[in-house]
Order: structure tokens, then C-alpha cells, then sequence
């Protein structure tokens, strides 16, 4: 029964290719990913269905030929309208062109071709490109006219190799004679050595009577299990995945002579930034001195701005607005203690990322020749964007004084006792007023003018009182910023050894894929090394079958 053959070894090379670019993943050496790519190619070449090709002249016996080797009677019948016709019981490689699918589970991953008559020249050029993707040609030949045959020509377009493999049916011998038969065996043999350089096997059939056809059968599944077919795909993935698990090798052992080293090379440079560090922490004390000036540096500002929304004079206006002082206040104190420390911060952090990228290019060379790993340029974009997040994060902290001398919620009783006063006022102005009007009215003219005199009296008073509370306001938001000045200094210590601790972590982080690496090959370089043992034994092992 004709099927595809070595599916036992062709399962086995296709897993154990499989864990070999796996393999590689794991090992992760960019000099691999080169090598993967021929194995890909080699794999997709087993996907496509194995092709027996049958070539002939018209009523030659190639349809019958072909339903008696495939054992299904009714390719015998079915005519090849267009220049061929493949059988095949499933669709493997995705092209249907011309296909006609069987139920025989035998003959999947095979892809039995009819072709159209051969002398027709329409047809020869198909023909050609087919007989060059096969991997068994059947040339079928009447043995009445043997000599005349247009399967010759189409022979000779084969190569040598292709030529060796090929088969020659030739069918009618029935209406021979048993001794012409075999004159005829003896003088084709001299006719192919003399047409074709070589002599291919000949086979005499009769695909009416079946005769000869399991021999016949058997030696075309000989011949797809030849060296140049299927055969010879498998062992070119065998091969490319030998070759790469040699490369394999040598780079598992080049990390095993260097990783008893490179620990102790890495362990140097945590020393030399854990120098940055010490260095960093010196500066603690300036760095809460310098939060603290910008306290009081903020400070005058806001005050001005204070008395610029105050006003010199009693408003009603103002008396709306009040409310809204305390929250305000506080929020343009710490925008602008904000903006002056972050602004020092930012080139307190570009002054470190210099210091960090010289670091950084005299360490380059010497990893490269300790531990031969490139880390490449001073990723400076990186370590900015990261500086740029604990920056954020340091406006926040910057806040915590803020909320712990509760300054919003002080500054807003102030200005709630002014508004109280404000109010008084306010409303006696009010009352004059209205008194006024309902004299003038009564045509009570002096009283209406004494009560708008009144209200002036009282606008002025009241403004004369805004301008003392203001002033004492701006002089108890000074004690608050005393205050905070100090909560400054006392609490912002541990904020600012966060800060510089989380500043060098940044770029030692820098270091991690060079770090890993390391950490992978001493914790996973011994079950890389065992696999990889395991991989190369299976592969030798199917070699020989």
C-alpha cells in the first residue's frame, strides 16, 4: 500500500528542531538568530505534500496506471481537462490548484499528479515545472511505440540524479508476445543508455489486468523513500540542527570559563556606584538647608501677592472672595516653594547624569573586555526619564510640611475672623444706606444726608480695619512660614535620603540586563547545559534510520 514513508523520523526531526530554536531562546545569544532561519526553511520544506508525477502521451495507461497504484479505481475514469490533476486526501501545504481529494488515510502527505497528453506542446512547459517539484517521476509508455514517445525529451530536462530516480512504465505489454516482451526489456534498456546517459528502472505493466502492479507499487514507494526525496529534506534538518547545537555548545562553554569571573567584575562596579552614593548622602544637610531658603524665598512673593488681592480698601467684592483666600493662599506659597526647589533639583540632576555617563564610558570598555558584553552607549534618555519621575515624586513630599502644620486650615481661620469683620461692616453700610433712602423718600432730606454721611464714615472705618487685618494676616502667615521653615529642616531629612537612594538606584538599574545575564547563566547555565546533552543524543539517534 502506497503511503508516505519515514513518518516516525520526520515527527522526531520536526520535535527535536523545535527544542533546538527553543534552546536558543533560552540560551539568548544574538550570533544564533542568524542560524535559526535555514532550520525554519528546512521544516517548511517537509510540510508539502510528497509528489508522485506521471507522465505519458495520450492512451498510454497513465490514469489506470495511477488508480492501480493508489488502489482507488475511480482516478481511472476522471479525465484531466486541464494540464493536470492532483489526488490527495488532504490539502497540507494550502494550495488546492487542481486538487481532488480521496478517502484513503494512507495516501496523506502524498500528492498523486495525472498529467495531460505529453506530445501536446501546450502542455510540455507545465509538465516540465512539475517533473522538476517531484519526487518520483513515472514516465508511462505504450510499448507499441516506444521510440516515438514525447516522454523522452521531457526526460532529458531532468537532472542526472533525477534522471536515476525516475521510472519507466511501460504498459500494453499484453498485446506482446512473451518473447518479444523480453527482446523488447533488453533493446529499451540499450535505448535509455543511449537517450538518457543511464538506465532507469523498467517496469512492464498492464494496468487492465493489474499485472505487475504490486511490484510496481512497492518499487515507487522505494522510490520516494530514496536518498534525493523526503529522505534527504529530514536529514538536512537534522543536519542544520546539528550544526547549531555545536554553536550551542561552544557558547555554553565560553559562559561556564567566564562566569566564575564576572560575578566579582560586577561586584566591583555596585562598589564604585555604591562611592556615588556616599557621596550623594553627604549633601543631605545642604539639601534641607536649600528647601528651607526657598521657603522664605517663597514667601515675600506671596505676601505680595496676599496684599495684591486684599486690596487697600473695604469691597464687597472681597467679602465673596474671602472664602476662597485660604485654599488659594496656601496653594501659590507651595507652587512657588515648588517651582524654586525643583528648578535646583533639575540641575542638581542633570550635574549627576554627567557624572553618571563619564561613569558609565569607563566601565563600557572594561565590561567588554571582562565579561564580553557590550552595554552599548549612556542610555541618558532612560535615566532621565527616570530622574524626571523622582523629581514628581519629591513635589509631592514637598507637600507633607504643608499638611502637617495644617497651614491651609490656619491661614483660612485668619481670613474667616476677617470676613466676620468685613461682614459688620459691610452690613452697617447696608443699614445707612437704607435708612438713607427712606428719608429721602419722606422728603426727609437732612437725615438722608447725615445716614449717607454715616455710610461713608463707616466704609472708611471698615476700610481702615481691613488694611490692620490684612497686615496682621500677612504677619501671622510669616510665623507660619517660620514654622514651616523649620518642619522643613526637621522632617524633610528622610525625604531627601529617599530621594538620593532612589537617584542612584536609577542607574545602577542601568546595569540590570548585564547583571542578569550573569544571574541566568550561573542559576540556568547547568539545566542548559543537560538539555542541551539531551537534544544532541536524540538528534544523533535518528541519523542512522
Amino acid at each position: 500500500m502506497l503511503q508516505r514513508g519515514y513518518r516516525k523520523e520526520e515527527s522526531l526531526a520536526r520535535h527535536w528542531a523545535g527544542q533546538v530554536i527553543e534552546l536558543c531562546a533560552e540560551i539568548d545569544d544574538e550570533t544564533l538568530t542568524e542560524h535559526i532561519e535555514p532550520i525554519q526553511q528546512a521544516l517548511k520544506a517537509l510540510d508539502h505534500d510528497r509528489r508522485v508525477l506521471f507522465i505519458g502521451d495520450s492512451k498510454s495507461g497513465k490514469s489506470s496506471l495511477l488508480a492501480g497504484v493508489a488502489q482507488y479505481p475511480a482516478i481511472a475514469k476522471s479525465e484531466v481537462t486541464e494540464t493536470y490533476r492532483c489526488w490527495r486526501y488532504r490539502n497540507n501545504d494550502g494550495d488546492a490548484t487542481c486538487s481532488t481529494f480521496i478517502p484513503l488515510e494512507n495516501l496523506e502527505g502524498l500528492e498523486l499528479t495525472d498529467t495531460a497528453a505529453a506530445e501536446a506542446e501546450a502542455n510540455r512547459e507545465t509538465i516540465k515545472a512539475l517533473m522538476k517539484a517531484a519526487d518520483v517521476v513515472v514516465a508511462v509508455i505504450d510499448a507499441s511505440r516506444i521510440e516515438a514517445s514525447s516522454v523522452w525529451d521531457l526526460l532529458l530536462t531532468l537532472n542526472q540524479e533525477q534522471r536515476n530516480g525516475a521510472l519507466i512504465a511501460v504498459t500494453h505489454t499484453d498485446k506482446l508476445a512473451a518473447e518479444d516482451a523480453l527482446k523488447l526489456k533488453d533493446s529499451l534498456r540499450d535505448f535509455c543508455r543511449k537517450k538518457l546517459s543511464s538506465t532507469p528502472a523498467i517496469y512492464f505493466i498492464s494496468p487492465t489486468t493489474m499485472k505487475g502492479m504490486e511490484g510496481f507499487t512497492q518499487r515507487v514507494q522505494e522510490a520516494l523513500n530514496a536518498q534525493h526525496g523526503l529522505r534527504a529534506d529530514i536529514r538536512k534538518v537534522i543536519t542544520l540542527s546539528s550544526d547549531l547545537l555545536n554553536k550551542q555548545y561552544h557558547i555554553l562553554r565560553a559562559r561556564e570559563a567566564v562566569s566564575q569571573n564576572d560575578y566579582g567584575f560586577l561586584n566591583s562596579i555596585d562598589k564604585e556606584i555604591d562611592n556615588f552614593l556616599t557621596h550623594q548622602m553627604t549633601g543631605i544637610k545642604n539639601y534641607t538647608d536649600a528647601y528651607s531658603d526657598a521657603a522664605m524665598q517663597a514667601l515675600p512673593a506671596t505676601l505680595a501677592k496676599l496684599k495684591q488681592t486684599f486690596g487697600y480698601w473695604l469691597s464687597p467684592v472681597t467679602l465673596v472672595r474671602l472664602n476662597l483666600f485660604g485654599a488659594g493662599t496656601e496653594t501659590y506659597y507651595y507652587n512657588m516653594i515648588c517651582r524654586e526647589i525643583l528648578s535646583r533639583q533639575e540641575v542638581s540632576d542633570a550635574n549627576f547624569v554627567l557624572s553618571c555617563s563619564g561613569h558609565w564610558n569607563h566601565v563600557r570598555p572594561r565590561m567588554k573586555k571582562a565579561m564580553e558584553c557590550e552595554i552599548g552607549n549612556f542610555p541618558e534618555t532612560e535615566l532621565n526619564k527616570e530622574l524626571g519621575e523622582l523629581r514628581a515624586r519629591l513635589g509631592r513630599d514637598l507637600y507633607k510640611p504643608f499638611n502637617q502644620e495644617k497651614l491651609r486650615r490656619r491661614i483660612s481661620v485668619l481670613f474667616n475672623t476677617c470676613a466676620r469683620q468685613m461682614q459688620a461692616f459691610v452690613l452697617l453700610i447696608c443699614l445707612f444706606l437704607i435708612a438713607a433712602g427712606i428719608f429721602g423718600v419722606l422728603s426727609m432730606n437732612t437725615c438722608a444726608v447725615w445716614m449717607v454721611i454715616g455710610a461713608g464714615i463707616a466704609w472708611g472705618i471698615g476700610s481702615l480695619v481691613h488694611l490692620i487685618t490684612s497686615a496682621t494676616i500677612r504677619k501671622e502667615i510669616v510665623q507660619l512660614g517660620n514654622a514651616l521653615q523649620e518642619s522643613m529642616l526637621a522632617n524633610m531629612g528622610e525625604d531627601v535620603k529617599t530621594l538620593l537612594i532612589s537617584r542612584v538606584s536609577a542607574y545602577r538599574k542601568l546595569y540590570t540586563e548585564p547583571r542578569r545575564k550573569v544571574a541566568r547563566n550561573e542559576s540556568m547555565l547547568k539545566p542548559l547545559q543537560q538539555r542541551h546533552l539531551n537534544i544532541t543524543r536524540q538528534i544523533s539517534g535518528i541519523l542512522p534510520r
